[in-house]
């Protein structure tokens, strides 16, 4: 289908000074105008028009035009994210859609380009397949965050029941539902939020890699905000999707810091690389973890799990909810593929305190291939630790 070169409505330009300037997230981007030949060539940007009938209507004004000319024009401005194609008209999304995603469409306009449009955004998180593992106080905020972007096909595992002391992070709860069990009422206020959701729900504890391959296997990306057992489930999840091929995006609150890391099946390296060159080099660690597994065994609690504040929660919740879009969307490639990313409280800029080094011996991912939605994150042209 030809291209239907269109100006960006969310970015909005404004002329002064024989020049035209366009105000893109605070940055403001300046064309120099002496003759008004590129404010003609903008308002011909609208859509309606290919190519050559552009430069048509631009050289009946200014003959000195050629083709050339304008074709570098619109390369100019689709280098610097200010036109789209508008030949995509997502057809594919109804009426009722189109004004829900309006927002989500108009953000994603910003990264469109002659070559994608800012519905293939937002098909690909209509499309892809998640799973949340653990509907504690990071998969509360998650699933109605998931919801609201736009994802539509969720899996919800829990096994656990609503309790008090839970009420001061999980949000998807309140003091009636004491008792009952997470996952049931997170799939009930999800259906109320979208009620055309695919959504599914496993009660079920998971006690091995198998268990989490058995609920993760036709995923495209699994969120692992599971934390029971302590010692164990960072482990399995990570066996349990570099199986399936599914990215995994893990995290936790402890005390004062949150964390998280995304594991790509076949790109990066996993969690079990970074845990057998951790005991194989630091000798504290493999101390502390021994001890920990004795305390674990006697079914003693951790001290610091006494402590979990909603202000961490909620900024974990927020980073992993922006590298799920960046997975499923590729709209950007995600900051946490392969590293370790750590925020505290008192200071909550993201800073990178690990990276996942592939390890060719890996038990676990060595001959790991990611899912077919993921592959594109083996370009060259990506910046990513490994």
């Amino acid at each position: 289908m030809p291209v239907r070169p269109v100006l960006k409505q969310s970015i909005p330009y404004f002329t002064a000074d024989n020049a035209i300037h366009f105000r893109l997230a605070g940055t403001l981007i300046t064309l120099e105008d002496a003759d008004g030949r590129v404010l003609e060539l903008l308002k011909l940007l609208d859509g309606r028009h290919e190519q050559d009938a552009i430069w048509q209507e631009l050289s009946a004004r200014y003959p000195d035009v050629t083709p050339d000319d304008v074709s570098a024009a619109i390369c100019d401005l689709d280098d610097n994210g200010l036109i789209q194609d508008a030949s995509d008209t997502g057809d594919d999304f109804d009426a009722g859609a189109k004004e829900r995603w309006s927002r989500n469409l108009g953000f994603f306009e910003t990264y469109a380009s002659l070559a994608i449009s800012k519905y293939d955004f937002q098909r690909r998180i209509r499309d892809a397949k998640i799973a949340v593992l653990g509907i504690g106080g990071v998969g509360t905020h998650l699933v109605l965050d998931l919801v609201a972007i736009g994802f539509t096909d969720l899996r919800l595992v829990d096994f656990d029941t609503v309790e008090l002391s839970n009420l001061n992070r999980q949000v998807l709860y309140g003091e009636r539902f004491i008792g009952q069990h997470k996952v049931q009422i997170a799939a009930d206020r999800a259906r109320e939020f979208n009620s055309g959701i695919r959504l599914e729900t496993e009660q079920t504890k998971l006690e091995s890699a198998d268990d989490v391959y058995r609920v993760v296997h036709d995923r495209d990306i699994v969120i692992g905000s599971a934390d029971n057992p302590k010692l164990d489930i960072e482990r399995w999840m990570n066996a349990g999707c570099v199986r399936s091929g599914a990215a995994l995006i893990s995290g936790g609150v402890v005390t004062q810091r949150a964390f998280l890391s995304t594991t790509v099946p076949g790109i990066s390296g996993c969690i079990e690389c970074w845990y057998v060159a951790v005991q194989e080099s630091d000798p504290t660690s493999r101390m502390v973890r021994q001890d920990m597994l004795a305390s674990q065994a006697r079914g003693e609690r951790f001290a610091e799990d006494t402590a979990a504040f909603n202000g961490l929660v909620m900024l974990l919740a927020a980073q992993i909810a922006g590298e799920a879009v960046k997975l499923a969307s590729r709209v950007s490639p995600p900051l946490s593929v392969g590293r370790l990313i750590e925020m505290a409280f008192h200071d909550p800029r993201p800073v990178v305190t690990e990276t996942f080094r592939r390890r060719d011996d890996c038990a676990v991912c060595r001959d790991a291939e990611p899912a077919a939605t993921l592959r594109w994150l083996s370009s060259d042209e990506l910046t990513l630790p490994f």
